[in-house]
């Protein structure tokens, strides 16, 4: 999203576009549109158009001074970024650090400041990466600066493109050689093509991560700065007078543009079900932008130029990057800020947003891009980018230090015995009475409700528990090294929470607990899925425990998961995951391994910890549904493939929700943790009362 630089060198490729400023235009309009939340699924690719803008232009400016001076200025170039882009970016990141300190409530200031920072230092695209591959992260409400992803992937462009054309040029030169646009093409090739394969796998296996890191995204870059490359080969070259074949040409420009605004267009609109970006599908709007671009560049009076170029257009395109900068934060914050709100809300935030849009891009980024003072000094406008970052980074830790309602501890004394709090203060059978659950204000609970996300069991802190990626298992051993009895627990994350009670169980039962753990993967038969789609890395991960669990056999096998369907054939079905688990079951057992299904806990909310801290003295307004709770988890289809292959199912449910409503806390223990698992605490309370329950499902396998 950056400004065209002028040159008098070559004014055919840096006189004002018009049609550029509307080509931005149309990209910012169909990303606002798609955050109103009309009926535009695909609007988010208005900024891979962006992508393809900004690495035309850029490039554009680097290649036309690597070829009229052999090298290229990195800190001048620096420096003109520094102008163009910073000042509004820092200014929005402080006031969105100073809203979101008054309007979102309790530790998930945290988080945002967290995000502040790394978009002040534009390298926020990574650490939503890394947030977006830990499926147990709560994030309900997204981040209000999770749209600087792309401006990071831009900032890191507009560092690394100019450095590698900078060590071309040294090496050319120490051959005696001047750079040319053949080898500058070389070398975008080099970036550009591992990148587009890159995305293509990545996006195929892990589309969260792929969205955000820069490594799938350089090839979008690519395609303006292919383009710009071969634009600066044409103006090289001397050109013949040919009236015909020039009306033919601009024909065919004009129709290459129309077909390009086309693409863009309608790719925000449709695309195939199950279409991944960045992939081969995010081809189309970013071949579609380039021919926007080409035909502009080729100067056509019949293309798409004079509607891009309109004045309204134009305006917009001007201000594209204010109105990017602005609109995500006003909508979020309002989101926060109302807990909620409806499209009609929506839309009247993002007109509104154009207001401070407007006001920096006059008084703040207007000015100071364009200052001769600060154009000519170019160490000084370095400073001045450093002490801004730096600025936008402390805005973001008065957030970073936020403080939680909650007490861990009881004020008279030292926290009571696991023995004596959570489930283990429920009488067996539960009590069905609503009332008994119904406290508003504890004086004290642990874990701290704003912080259950970090009580997790060992297995997935040891990271014993593989991502999604990993096809090896790994085995991690906890209870008793030497013991009796060997117990394998075998599954997903909701496998893993179970581990804490386990370990609670060992000592006493002489137990010697083996965990196989994958992220979102059912230890199940058949194919899995993940988000719709075939989940091969879960297969082979499947089979290659069934092969460890037949060399050496436990004494019993516990299994859980979370999983709704599975992957059959052309689509996933519950059906496929049923039967899948119920071979599976049945196949372990055939070979000897006694198999207990661990029933699913209920499906919580992933925003407790936003409920618990707009309520924490009215905590029983954050109580759940247990209904579609249930019903949400994967305790109906284990419930079924127990039944189908009359393997033994263990459903602690009336211990984690006894009521209607489930309530947040039992015995001063919070119950649950983002994600919709239960937290390492509670589940260590449940361990006499599972104990049990196994004596009762496998009485003949347990050692005592």
């Amino acid at each position: 999203m950056t400004s065209t630089d002028r040159s008098p060198t070559h004014p055919r490729a840096t006189r004002f576009r018009p049609d550029v400023e509307g080509l931005r235009a149309v990209a910012v309009l169909l990303v606002v549109l798609y955050h109103a939340g009309l009926p535009l699924p695909n609007g988010f690719l208005g900024v891979d158009v962006f992508f393809v803008i900004s690495g035309f232009l850029i490039t554009g400016i680097l290649v036309r001074e690597l070829l009229t001076t052999g090298t290229i200025s990195w800190t001048r170039f620096v420096g003109r970024r520094i102008r163009r882009l910073l000042p509004a970016a820092i200014l929005v990141l402080v006031v969105t650090a100073v809203v979101a300190w008054f309007v979102v409530p309790g530790l998930r200031r945290r988080d945002i400041g967290t995000d502040v920072a790394g978009a002040a230092l534009y390298v926020v695209n990574w650490v939503l990466a890394h947030r977006a591959v830990d499926y147990l992260a709560s994030d309900s409400i997204p981040s209000p600066v999770q749209h600087f992803w792309s401006l990071a992937v831009e900032e890191q462009f507009y560092v690394v493109w100019p450095l590698a054309l900078i060590a071309l040029a040294l090496v050319l030169n120490r051959l005696g050689r001047r750079p040319g646009v053949g080898v500058v093409a070389g070398l975008l090739t080099v970036i550009a093509v591992p990148s587009f394969g890159y995305a293509v796998w990545l996006g195929g296996v892990d589309p969260d991560r792929a969205y955000f890191v820069t490594t799938t995204r350089a090839w979008e870059l690519g395609v303006g700065a292919a383009l710009a490359v071969w634009c600066a080969g044409r103006e090289a070259s001397p050109r013949h007078t040919d009236p015909a074949g020039a009306a033919t040409r601009a024909g065919t420009w004009a129709f290459v543009g129309w077909v390009g605004l086309a693409a863009v267009i309608g790719s925000a609109c449709w695309l195939p079900a199950g279409a991944v970006t960045p992939g081969p599908w995010t081809l189309v709007p970013t071949v579609g932008a380039a021919a926007v671009l080409l035909s502009g560049w080729a100067g056509t009076p019949g293309g798409p130029v004079r509607l891009l170029g309109a004045a309204p257009m134009v305006w917009i395109g001007s201000l594209s990057y204010s109105i990017y900068l602005w609109h995500w934060p006003a909508l979020v914050l309002t989101e926060w800020a109302l807990d909620g709100i409806s499209t009609t809300q929506r839309l009247l935030v993002l007109a509104l947003s154009f207001l401070p849009a407007w006001g920096s891009h006059r008084w703040l980024e207007s000015p100071i891009h364009h200052s001769r003072a600060l154009a000519e000094r170019t160490r000084p406008v370095l400073a001045l980018g450093v002490a801004l970052s730096a600025v936008g980074a402390l805005a973001a830790l008065p957030l970073t230090q936020a403080a939680s309602p909650f007490r861990t501890t009881p004020v008279s004394g030292a926290r009571p015995a696991v023995d004596s709090l959570g489930a283990a203060t429920l009488s067996s059978p539960p009590s069905s009475d609503p009332a008994t659950y119904a406290v508003d204000d504890w004086e004290w609970l642990t874990p701290d409700p704003q912080l259950a996300g970090e009580d997790r069991p060992a297995a997935d802190v040891d990271r014993c528990q593989v991502d999604r990626l990993v096809e090896e298992p790994v085995a991690c051993e906890f209870g008793v090294p030497d013991g009796t009895t060997t117990v394998a627990l075998v599954g997903d994350s909701k496998a893993m929470q179970w581990l804490p009670a386990l370990e609670r169980l060992a000592p006493g039962r002489g137990w010697r607990i083996v965990t196989y753990g994958k992220s979102a993967c059912a230890f199940a038969d058949g194919r899995a899925q993940n988000e719709g789609r075939a989940y091969p890395a879960c297969d082979e991960w499947n089979r290659r425990v069934v092969e460890r669990l037949a060399a050496a056999p436990p004494d019993l096998l516990l299994t859980s998961g979370y999983a709704a369907s599975a992957w059959d054939g052309a689509s996933a079905t519950r059906a496929a995951l049923v039967r899948g688990l119920a071979t599976r079951w049945s196949q372990l057992r055939e070979r000897g391994v006694p198999v207990v299904v661990l029933g699913d806990s209920p499906l919580s909310p992933d925003d407790l910890d936003v409920c618990t801290a707009r309520h924490p003295h009215e905590l029983s307004r954050c109580a759940f549904e247990r209904g579609p709770a249930v019903a949400g988890s994967g305790l109906p289809a284990q419930v079924e493939a127990a039944a189908a292959s009359g393997t033994p199912l263990v459903d602690l449910t009336p211990w984690i929700c006894p009521v209607p409503r489930c309530p947040v806390a039992i015995g001063n223990v919070t119950i649950h943790r983002a994600g919709d698992h239960l937290t390492a605490t509670y589940v260590r309370t449940l361990a006499t009362v599972l104990g049990a329950e196994l004596d009762r499902a496998a009485p003949a396998h347990l050692g005592e």
